[in-house]
């Protein structure tokens, strides 16, 4: 073996052990805080689940699916040093299968809760008009979409796969890609799985920014006041819609320029851009916290009244032990 190859080993298998130490390090947290949010949210169900609250509650709960059971997929591949393990055609399948399907299907719930926020804060009055039944379609039929189209797809192009056959290459990351991309299908995957999704969520969040800040500026006095609830739902769609576009953009553009431009376009970069697709999950919970302020506030609360009693008792502990009178001693006097 060269020097050359032997070094090209060393700067790959410490990039894959960096990334399994930055997934690992971030998993940790964002299960902690799903569960912190899950918990709050049970104890305030009444008054914190309401219509608009439904969709960010199934985006991380499905978020949190994906980071306690697929997540560790990817991880044992970096700690690995780039092996599949174990290396068997049905695990390669169902990696891809669940992978994918999970990516799909929080696109379009970020898609869905954009367009959703938007109906909220600037068709309320239709929306409250409109019949109950005709409320919960509207709630529960895109959820239900949103969920079950990922996988129905991809049970389509990827298990069943009528248009190709699948390779299986066990050093590399999900076996390779599925062979479907590079058919009509994986167009189709490209433009509505992927760049419809991130279109959708940037469009309805800077029509959402504009008319927020145009509203504020034409608004006042008791009509003001209201806006703050709005102005709230937006900013906690902003800063959540903020990752997944961070990340989601980059690698589309990447990968339409190298279907129309050019096949290596951006491709040093792709390795990157898919490694940084696991890092949206991950902060997703630390980012919903964020924009939750009363939440915030009450785990300040609670940790500094903890760290406040921990005080308190371990001042009353050294008080006792400085009243405490301890018994004399006899000295024998032979000591003197």
């Amino acid at each position: 073996m060269s020097t050359n190859e032997t070094y090209n080993m060393m700067n790959y298998s410490l990039t894959y052990s960096i990334k399994f130490a930055v997934l690992l390090a971030l998993q940790i947290p964002s299960i902690l805080v799903s569960l912190i949010i899950f918990i709050y949210f049970g104890y305030n169900r009444t008054g914190l689940i309401r219509d608009h609250n439904h969709s960010i509650l199934l985006l991380l709960l499905i978020n949190f699916v994906q980071v306690i059971s697929d997540l560790p997929m990817p991880m044992s591949f970096f700690r690995l040093d780039g092996i599949v393990q174990p290396a068997t055609s049905a695990y390669c399948t169902w990696w891809i299968w669940y992978e994918f399907s999970l990516n799909t299907t929080n696109g379009l719930l970020m898609a869905w809760i954009s367009i959703e926020r938007h109906l909220l804060i600037f068709h309320r009055n239709f929306i409250q008009n409109i019949s109950i039944w005709k409320r919960r379609l509207l709630r529960i039929v895109p959820l239900v979409f949103c969920s079950f189209w990922g996988p129905f797809y991809y049970t389509l192009t990827v298990i069943i796969s009528p248009m190709c056959t699948n390779e299986r290459y066990f050093d590399r990351l999900l076996c390779g890609m599925p062979c479907h991309l590079l058919t009509n299908w994986g167009t189709f995957d490209l433009f509505f799985d992927v760049i419809f999704p991130v279109l959708a969520i940037f469009v309805f969040n800077l029509a959402l920014l504009i008319r927020v800040i145009h509203q504020k500026l034409i608004t006042t006095g008791r009509i003001q006041n209201n806006w703050r609830h709005q102005r709230k739902m937006a900013f906690q769609l902003g800063i959540i819609s903020f990752v997944y576009l961070a990340v989601w953009i980059p690698l589309s553009i990447a990968q339409l320029g190298q279907i129309y431009i050019d096949s290596t376009f951006l491709l040093i970069q792709s390795d990157t851009f898919n490694f940084l697709v696991y890092i949206v999950p991950l902060v997703l919970p630390m980012v919903c916290l964020m924009s939750m302020p009363e939440l915030i506030k009450k785990l300040k609360t609670f940790i500094f009244r903890q760290h406040h009693g921990i005080i308190i008792s371990f001042n009353n502990q050294s008080v006792q032990q400085n009243n405490k009178i301890y018994p004399l001693r006899m000295i024998p006097i032979a000591q003197y």
